[in-house]
């Protein structure tokens, strides 16, 4: 009997960033949708949006030590 736990895809993304002066971040974001794992759109789309986080939080990051 299948409860829908299969029924999901999951990604997770992380990074190490280097800040300098012997300092480093590391920054994790993931995310779970409902959806047949055997869907390559769904994953991109997943994916892709992790990245864009991952990218957003890190643009961030860099402008806060610019300043």
């Amino acid at each position: 009997m299948n409860n829908g736990e299969d029924n999901h895809v999951w990604v997770s993304i992380g990074i190490t960033k280097n800040l300098g002066n012997y300092e480093s971040m590391r920054l994790d974001a993931g995310a779970k949708i409902a959806g047949d794992p055997q869907d390559d759109k769904l994953w991109n789309k997943l994916w892709e949006t992790v990245d864009a986080q991952l990218e957003a939080k890190l643009a961030e990051i860099d402008k806060g030590n610019a300043g």
